[in-house]
């Protein structure tokens, strides 16, 4: 079941709109793989806040063992992990040292554990009368890098270079990971010691995850609607009633695609992409359309990038007196450029 989109947002910035169109693209993958499973919960765009601290998930998987954080990795060009685990990316054949989203992922996973753990009562109930816990589930982390990526991983230790995968394969991973034993294989499941979830304590979890911490939603447009909205008015200790499995099953398949309605984005500040200054910016025209030139640094930046309402990259962009607008082929959604001059 898809719990929580992946909400689209817009950015001033190239850089950071290839990652939220990476983020898509697992989201897409996963929404495939998982919309109709009773076992498997995802919920995209998570944010927890335990103990002073936070963490931005991009893509929860709870399901019936337990937990697994996929961080989604936009790179173009090469990545290469030495035996150390340390990272370093090429870009225009220039090579420079990366922070590892593997390391990220797992401070982030250890967050959600700590966060579960110290409200256990809150989300898992009893059996026989005894306090089950939540300490021993599963937890996992993968890191899904962009398709046309060329990973390196020759010298990079196994566990950390099982956990690297390209966005088209990130189910394969996840579905041998989980290890749902056929209902036919008797001695797998006689041997599997993993405890497990009932439907309900799966629902309470991820009901408690949206519900105490609000999720950041703002200028989003959803791709489609999840089964279940999140909640920003819930108290710790206090829960709707959860679905049963056959409701969210018919609550998915009423919600398609085409009843997300998108939401026209009014306008987007542009900014330069070499120094991200926002407020010395000169529009000009060139032989590869429009542009803009930074007052501070001298560098331009292009004004064309993929349409934030679908990420499609059949943009134009046009000029109307001294007002500049990106309009997309695909969706025709108008979006305004916000030109700071001074």
């Amino acid at each position: 079941m898809i719990l929580k989109d992946k909400t689209q947002t817009s950015s001033a910035s190239i850089k950071l709109d290839a990652g939220i169109k990476q983020e898509h693209d697992v989201a897409f993958y996963l929404r495939r793989a998982y919309k109709h499973s009773e076992k498997v919960m995802v919920l995209n765009d998570l944010r927890i806040e335990h103990d002073g601290e936070s963490a931005q998930i991009d893509h929860l998987i709870a399901y019936s063992y337990g937990f697994i954080v996929v961080e989604s990795k936009s790179i173009r060009g090469e990545v290469k992990v030495n035996e150390y685990a340390e990272w370093t990316r090429s870009y225009k054949g220039q090579w420079s040292g990366m922070p590892s989203p593997i390391k990220q992922a797992e401070l982030q996973l250890k967050l959600l554990k700590q966060y579960l753990c110290a409200n256990t009562e809150k989300v898992i109930g009893k059996f026989l009368g005894i306090q089950q816990g939540l300490g021993m589930r599963c937890y996992d982390v993968f890191c899904a890098i962009s398709s046309d990526a060329i990973i390196d991983r020759t010298k990079a230790p196994k566990d950390i270079a099982d956990k690297l995968v390209k966005s088209e394969f990130v189910t394969d991973v996840l579905d041998k990971k989980m290890n749902f034993i056929k209902f036919y294989n008797v001695v797998g499941k006689v041997y599997d010691t993993r405890p497990t979830f009932n439907q309900e304590e799966l629902q309470n979890i991820c009901q408690f995850l949206l519900g105490n911490t609000i999720q950041h939603e703002s200028n989003s447009i959803n791709e489609a609607r999840a089964a279940w909205p999140a909640p920003t008015n819930i108290t710790a200790t206090t829960f709707a009633k959860p679905f049963t499995a056959s409701e969210l099953a018919e609550k998915t398949e009423k919600l398609t695609v085409n009843e997300a309605k998108p939401i026209v984005l009014e306008a987007i500040t542009a900014q330069c992409k070499h120094c991200g200054d926002c407020s010395a910016l000169s529009p000009q025209s060139g032989r590869y359309g429009y542009y803009v030139q930074c007052g501070k640094c001298g560098g331009n930046t292009p004004l064309k990038r993929p349409c934030p309402a679908c990420n499609g990259l059949n943009t134009k962009v046009s000029r109307a007196r001294s007002a500049y607008s990106l309009i997309c082929a695909n969706c025709s959604t108008p979006t305004k450029f916000i030109l700071k001059s001074n």
